[in-house]
């Protein structure tokens, strides 16, 4: 390795280890004390290019000691055939493979460390290196000789002493023509084969120039800022800016500015009153001058021509927020608007103005960018649609094959395709009538495309360093894409994407949408956040390479052993492990290599890319091989050419031709003495066969008769099993029956007493028969569920629940039964216990209520205990929850432990006698528990009590899930609300109104969309609620409307109603631009908390006994018993809850709505059933809607479902049974019209 310099004071002479012989020249001393210095400025961490902020930038990659390379001074650079870059420097030579540097000296060959000159010989293959002290080293491939200086030297190669000058003429070019002030001292140049320049210097080390076309000038002054807009004439690139201030733009080989004002004549520059959003030029004609026109963010469009001025357009509107422009050939103009849809300006300037929006033919308000192409079709692109095109007069559209799309950009080629550049979905092209998408898949960069312009590379002379040159040859025409982070390029040749720059170019950061084709020199322009940036197309050369510079297969290993793979030949006969090592060589900045290879006579087809860069064949067999690999920089570049490696193994003798037949030979004669055998074996065993087949015979027969008796035996017992099993349904079912109709009365007459006057201890007991009473019915309803569980056909629900407030139900229940029996109940819960857990709370508490109530049924003193603990389960977030209930009964003796679990049984006959029972309650909870995964097993004494215990696994529920479990009142906003209601039925209105006023808030009602959207325009309001489906303009399309009027959604939240539970319904609302929806009929509640979250008001305050989290404490709702229907179809059943609550007890509240629901329905339902008559489709459907919506209030769920599904199904297809399907609807109406007339009559005040 090359000596280290000492650090402190700077030496006068180099070391003769470093240096490798004398003293070096002044010059060269005075060069290395200013390149120490030089890298001591570099270390402080202050680049040189930092003391010239005016001059333009360029990618300037520094290698130094972090990077692995030590010497500052480097005098010759050299890239050998194989792509390796040698080094020479005065402290060894070193060699790059673009990962990593080695450096070679005296210790490995080198006849002295201090190289000066290098020199491949193409023919041998050798590379000669040249010493300071006359030394010439050769290296052979593998290593390094001294070559004595009397030997031959190839020609061209001359060997010399001392350090060789630069040449100055090529560096000096190089220097001028990219504007190199950062490195003065330049001592050596050289190309690689990928686009790259490596740069030697005098004291500063070696450095890469890459991406070489690219020239970035920062913004340095305030008239010099990120632009709003780019464009072109016919002299040079145009530039606007959020000033309004429009100028030229031009490369510059110094600090003078780079962006000139244009000067609309005396002196005055050209300038607009509002930011400048886009330019169009459209140049002097025979008889028409050339046209500026600059369009502005608010203040119109503008245009400049020498005989009118500079002027606003009049046909326009003066304040026009305008976005895009598009210039066809016979001079018309097209204008793109933020909000206002397009404007059309023909060139006749005595014709008006046409303005198009959505309403006559536009897909969306908001024009993104427009494309006037060469065949007179406008394209226009727009957020989140399809593409819009004008032609011949109207519009045509095109979808896109993955829908709506964002478009960002539009262009059209040389060829007349037309490419549309996207924000996510990649690139589209527009040809022959067809769309086709380009993605990553396709070697896309990226999937966001901002900005598309067409360009022409050019191929320079090699080796021209002249700024002058002019190119000699230009390729087709290529497109340029724009993406956030980096630059690429369509080449219609080869049909493939390549990328402009490298991945990790820092120039390439924050890119703007936009880009222009230069005028003067072959570049484009694109500008970014913090500076514009000048793509050079004259010499493709300076791209980004497609190809490694080299690739080599660089070890073998056969059975462990390292071999050289190039002298790898025939290995001996037999399996071998063979294993190759090889590396792509690159110098390009950024690469991720992938390599693929294959095995000639062994696999045929290529690997799968991979970034590893080596092959294994654990068992190879004889035969010849050839290895071929082949690399490429990165996923999508093209792959570079295979490297072959041929070998073989040797074939084992056992395997040749000659060995083969013998075996053949042998094997006949083998064969014909065992057939010979194996017949006369087959003679005698035939004749014992026989035999055999006979006594099977009548052994089979005998044991046939026996099975037929078995079987009819089996048939009687499957006969008796089965009427056994149909006896036991019935028995279930007739007994569920007949306790079901007294149950249905006691809950009904439960509910009723409930709604008297009650003092506390009436209503204590009044909660507790409603709880027992569904807890009784649960348990009827699940003896009909018996044969379902034991088929396996009963299923749990998964909600969440609070075990705490579950227990503390359980017990309310037994209290009495308990007091009865003067028995303690003591409920114990572990703190372990989660306080909320998702399961199924009604079978828990069924399991549950059969334990209990056993155990206070065989408990005649003492107490019974109910204890409930937890430990964590396998996975985070999982319990076992044990349940445990003991009593101090008359227990259980050993022997009857199991059957107590059988269906009708008991421990023996004198309990029924005593205690009564049906044996069914501990089978039921025995298959309740085992359908949850749990167990259920019992400990007894006989005379001391019994402890039933089992446990549950459980999921962790968040508390926050449960729901309050008292009603919270609802207090009016301490100030008031202006709420719009967009509406259009009249119940829904009037409930709407009367439930917000009750809250302080003034209601304002809109009976459609288009009327919603007039008065918010009109008015101010805190919120809206929106309907969603109502006349001339329904809930979403004037969502849409407001949101552009209010983009902020917190200053006017919109909150949907829908009677729609759909995931996508309510995603189409927020698309719309809704907050939130509800559903309908409205949670006074939920509306009440929406309405104070979406306004900033504060949530009511909650008042509860027991714990907010803890829902399942609250009692079970009652259910009134239905009244009998003596004919027709079935007559719904009213559940008056929801509209008492809507009511807040307000019973003239209630008439009002009944009557209205009077007055509205009737009509609606014959309407309804004349329209089915008639098969209009859209009238069943919109009548069935509103007849819907106004049953909501009533609790009628089957007949609103019936409704809601003629409904859906008449916007698809009428059904054929529509006409009956609408009579028995409206049947059963009219059987609920007394019901409601009564309740009207007893709620209107006297």
């Amino acid at each position: 390795m090359a000596a280290h310099r000492p650090r402190g004071r700077v030496r006068r002479v180099l070391s003769r280890r470093a240096a490798g012989g004398p003293y070096l020249p002044k010059m060269i001393r005075l060069r290395f004390v200013f390149g120490l210095l030089i890298g001591l400025l570099l270390a402080g961490g202050r680049p040189l290019r930092a003391q010239q902020p005016q001059a333009p930038r360029h990618w300037l990659q520094p290698f130094g000691p972090a990077e692995g390379f030590a010497p500052s001074f480097v005098y010759a650079l050299h890239q050998d055939r194989q792509g390796y870059l040698w080094i020479a420097t005065g402290e060894g030579l070193v060699r790059y493979d673009g990962t990593e540097f080695r450096t070679f000296t005296t210790k490995n060959g080198l006849a002295e460390d201090f190289a000066t000159r290098l020199y491949e010989d193409t023919t041998a293959h050798a590379l000669w290196v040249n010493h300071y002290q006359g030394g010439i080293s050769r290296w052979d491939g593998r290593r390094f000789v001294k070559v004595p200086k009397s030997a031959r030297l190839p020609a061209g190669f001359r060997a010399a002493t001392g350090i060789p000058a630069p040449d100055t003429a090529i560096v000096g070019n190089y220097q001028r023509r990219f504007q190199l002030t950062e490195l003065p001292d330049i001592t050596c140049l050289l190309e690689d084969r990928e686009g790259n320049a490596w740069l030697g210097t005098a004291g500063q080390g070696l450095w890469r120039h890459s991406d070489r076309h690219l020239t970035f000038y920062p913004y340095r002054s305030p008239d010099f800022t990120a632009p709003t807009a780019l464009g072109r004439d016919g002299v040079q690139a145009l530039y606007g800016s959020a000033g309004g201030r429009i100028h030229g733009l031009r490369a510059t080989q110094s600090p003078v500015p780079l962006a000139q004002p244009l000067y609309a004549g005396a002196g005055q520059p050209l300038q607009v009153p509002a930011p400048v959003t886009a330019l169009d030029v459209q140049p002097a004609g025979p008889d028409a001058p050339a046209r500026y026109r600059v369009a502005t963010d608010g203040a119109g469009v503008w245009e400049l021509t020498r005989s009118a001025g500079w002027q606003c357009i009049p046909r326009l509107p003066a304040a026009l927020r305008a976005t895009a422009l598009a210039r066809l050939p016979d001079g018309s103009l097209w204008v793109g608007t933020a909000l206002d849809g397009a404007y059309y300006l023909p060139a006749d300037p005595a014709r008006p103005a046409e303005h198009y929006t959505t309403a006559n033919g536009l897909l969306h308000n908001s024009i993104r960018t427009l494309l006037g192409d060469r065949e007179g079709r406008v394209w226009f692109g727009t957020h989140d649609t399809g593409l819009a095109v004008w032609q011949r007069g109207q519009f045509a559209y095109h979808r896109f094959p993955s829908g709506a799309l964002d478009v960002s950009a539009l262009a059209q080629d040389s060829a007349g395709r037309v490419w549309i550049g996207t924000e996510g979905a990649g690139l589209f092209c527009y040809e022959h009538g067809r769309l086709r998408q380009y993605t990553t898949a396709q070697g896309l960069p990226s999937m966001y495309c901002y900005a598309l312009t067409q360009f022409r590379a050019g191929q320079a002379p090699h080796g021209t360093y002249n700024p002058r040159y002019a190119p000699n040859r230009f390729y087709p025409d290529q497109l340029l894409i724009v993406h956030q982070n980096g630059l690429s390029a369509y080449q219609p040749v080869q049909k493939r994407f390549a990328a402009l720059a490298s991945p990790a170019n820092p120039l390439l950061r924050d890119l703007l949408p936009m880009a222009a084709l230069g005028v003067q020199q072959p570049a484009v322009w694109v500008a970014s956040r913090t500076g514009l940036l000048r793509v050079s197309t004259a010499d493709s050369a300076l791209f980004p390479g497609t190809r490694l510079a080299g690739l080599l297969i660089t070890r073998a290993e056969v059975d462990g052993e390292t071999r050289v793979a190039a002298a790898l030949g025939q290995l001996p006969a037999g399996l071998h492990r063979v294993a190759f090592d090889f590396r792509g060589l690159s110098l390009a900045p950024g690469t991720e290599l992938q390599y693929q290879y294959r095995l000639r006579g062994y696999q045929e087809d290529w690997s799968r890319p991979s970034s590893l860069a080596e092959a294994q064949f654990p068992r190879l067999d004889a035969g010849r091989y050839v290895l071929e690999v082949r690399a490429r920089l990165h996923a999508g570049a093209p792959w570079s050419a295979a490297v072959r490696l041929p070998f073989g193994i040797a074939t084992p003798f056992w395997r040749t031709g000659w060995f083969a037949a013998l075996v053949l030979l042998g094997a006949a004669a083998a064969i014909w003495a065992f057939i010979r055998t194996r017949e006369a074996t087959l003679r005698r065993q035939k004749l014992q066969l026989e035999l055999t087949v006979r006594e099977r015979t009548q052994e089979l027969r005998r044991q046939k008769a026996h099975i037929e008796e078995i079987n009819a035996d089996l048939v009687l017992a499957r006969d008796a099993a089965e009427a056994s099993r149909k006896a036991k349904a019935q028995f279930l079912a007739n007994m569920s029956h007949e306790i079901r109709t007294p149950m249905n009365a006691v809950i009904g007459l439960t509910h009723l007493l409930q709604r008297t006057p009650t003092n506390n201890e009436q209503t204590e007991y009044l909660a507790a028969i409603q709880g027992s009473s569904q807890n009784l019915l649960t348990i009827i309803n699940d003896i009909l569920d018996s044969s379902k569980i034991e088929a396996g056909k009963m299923t749990l629900e998964r909600t969440p629940f609070g075990l705490r407030g579950l227990l503390q139900r359980v017990g309310r229940m037994f209290e009495f039964a308990t007091a009865t029996k003067n028995l303690q109940l003591r409920l114990e819960l572990a703190p372990e216990v989660p306080p909320a857990v998702f399961g199924d709370p009604v079978r828990l508490n069924q399991v549950l209520v059969n334990l209990i109530g056993n155990a206070i049924k065989f408990t005649t003193a003492g107490a019974v205990t109910v204890r409930v603990g937890a430990e964590p389960g396998a996975a985070a977030g999982q319990w076992r929850v044990r349940f445990a209930v003991q009593d101090t009964g008359i227990g259980i003796p050993a022997d009857k432990l199991d059957a107590i679990f059988e269906d009708f049984s008991q421990a023996n006959t004198s309990t029924t006698r005593q205690f009564g029972g049906t044996g069914l309650g501990l089978s039921i909870a025995r298959n309740l528990v085992e359908l949850h995964g749990g167990r259920l097993w019992v400990e007894s004494t006989v005379g001391q009590g019994s402890t039933f215990s089992f446990e549950l696994p459980y999921e962790e529920a968040d508390p926050a899930l449960l729901p309050a479990d008292t009603p919270t009142e609802l207090r009016p906003f301490e100030l008031p609300l202006r709420v719009l209601v967009a509406e259009d039925n009249d119940l829904n209105q009037l409930v709407a109104r009367k439930t917000l006023e009750a809250w302080n808030v003034q209601v304002v009602i809109a009976a459609n969309g288009r009327l919603a959207v007039e008065a918010a325009a009109a008015e101010a309001f805190d919120a809206v609620l929106m309907d969603v489906q109502m006349p001339e303009m329904d809930g979403y399309e004037a969502s849409r409307q407001l949101r552009l009027r209010f983009p902020d959604a917190a200053a006017l939240p919109i909150i949907g109603l829908t009677a729609s539970a759909l995931p996508e319904d309510r995603a189409l609302a927020l698309a719309a631009g809704m907050n939130d929806t509800l559903p309908k009929p409205f949670d006074p509640a939920v509306l009440y908390a929406s309405l104070a979250q979406f306004t900033g008001r504060a949530r009511p305050a909650t008042d509860s006994a027991l714990p907010a989290n803890d829902a399942a404490a609250a009692p079970l709702p009652a259910q009134l018993p239905a009244a009998p229907i003596a004919a027709g179809p079935a007559a719904p059943q009213l559940d008056w809850s929801l509209l008492e609550e809507l009511a807040f007890g307000n019973e003239a509240f209630i008439a009002q709505i009944i009557d209205t629901f009077l007055r509205d329905v009737p009509p609606l339902t014959e309407q309804l059933r004349h329209a089915a008559a008639a098969a209009d489709a859209p009238a069943v459907a919109s009548t069935a809607h509103r007849i819907k919506g106004q049953l909501a209030y009533f609790g009628l769920p089957e007949l609103h479902e019936q409704l809601n599904q003629l409904e859906q199904q008449a916007k698809q297809q009428l059904p054929p049974d529509a006409e009956a399907r609408a009579a028995a609807a409206q049947q059963q109406l009219a059987q609920l019209y007394p019901v409601l007339a009564r309740r009207r009559d007893a709620s209107t005040p006297a």
